[in-house]
């Protein structure tokens, strides 16, 4: 029983390695090179890939979702609309977020879904205001959703002023330690001065 539990967790994460994590590395490197043009001094550290915050989660529509006004880290509100519950454990217990819909929704990206939350490790090794993963309205299937908060990364205000930058809604403040995804920059465009 010892063996076949051992064998099943090391297979599985094999099975993480050899497919999630390709897609996962080719995804943060399209991050960095997208970053690293927009702030060429900056440096950004990442959490080891963990299939422990690749999560299949479970997820509610919410059809007729509160439109929210969201304040940002500048001067503008961005609104936005709640489109799905989600709700998924780690170590045995339970947690719930919202998944937005920005509003007004362009035609471009009408597919386009927003996680912003914000966890226990900021602000000592997370961007204390926060950070991001995008979803797309396909990745909702049959009740299921996969969250790999191992793509989770920093807003633009974590590297540079001038920014609005959406701040997580306390709905999606957990009292979990998320260690996935972005950490705090090694070095800023702040450092430059």
């Amino acid at each position: 029983m010892l063996l076949r539990s051992l064998l099943t967790l090391l297979f599985g994460w094999i099975s993480f390695l050899g497919f999630g994590q390709a897609d996962l590395l080719k995804f943060r490197e399209e991050y960095r090179a997208k970053t690293r043009e927009e702030f060429p001094h900056s440096e950004q550290a990442f959490f080891e890939p963990s299939e422990k915050f690749n999560i299949q989660a479970h997820y509610r529509l919410l059809k007729k979702g509160k439109v929210i006004a969201v304040p940002t880290s500048g001067s503008k509100i961005k609104n936005y609309r709640e489109y799905a519950r989600v709700k998924f454990r780690v170590d045995g217990r339970k947690y719930t977020l919202m998944i937005y819909q920005p509003v007004p929704v362009s035609p471009l990206y009408r597919n386009l879904l927003f996680l912003p939350l914000k966890d226990l490790t900021a602000p000592e090794e997370t961007y204390g205001g926060g950070r991001y993963m995008d979803l797309s309205t396909a990745d909702f299937q049959n009740g299921k959703v996969r969250i790999d908060f191992n793509r989770l990364y920093n807003p633009y205000c974590a590297f540079s002023d001038g920014w609005n930058c959406p701040v997580p809604p306390p709905k999606n403040h957990l009292k979990l330690r998320i260690e996935a995804g972005e950490k705090l920059p090694l070095k800023t465009e702040y450092d430059r001065h």
